[in-house]
């Protein structure tokens, strides 16, 4: 009966899962914000510090609602983007069920802290604490 199948039909059910295409968008998507908001923050820093800048004035800059928001922003984002191309590296690259899932795990713990430690210190800044 199975040569009467088309190629089609014996192939279904044992490619991809469906999921790639929207990994592949996020990233694209997160790196590309990542793009257009370092350039701005570069360009910001840049004329910040053509006139030579004190600690009070970059503290003020970053306590700047527009600015720290971008800045907040930014580092979201760019966890966001190291957590999304990392997990398709340990997908890909680690065949080992329980490596994979440990190195998993480590990723969330790290994206997640790091994310939160930069989080923080940026609120403490424009909060002023």
């Amino acid at each position: 009966m199975t040569q009467f199948r088309s190629p089609r039909a014996l192939a279904r059910g044992h490619g991809a899962a469906g999921t790639g295409t929207g990994a592949f968008f996020w990233e694209r998507l997160t790196a590309a914000a990542l793009i257009v908001l370092g350039a701005v923050l570069l360009a910001q820093l840049l004329c910040l510090s053509a006139g030579g800048v004190t600690l009070e004035e970059a503290r003020a800059w970053l306590a700047a609602s527009c600015t720290g928001g971008l800045v907040l922003l930014f580092f979201v984002i760019a966890m966001i983007n190291a957590y999304l191309c990392s997990r398709v590296l340990i997908e890909d690259y680690i065949h080992v069920p329980g490596r994979s899932l440990a190195a998993l795990i480590g990723l969330v713990v790290f994206t997640v802290g790091l994310g939160t430690v930069a989080v923080l210190a940026v609120l403490r800044v424009m909060f002023g604490q």
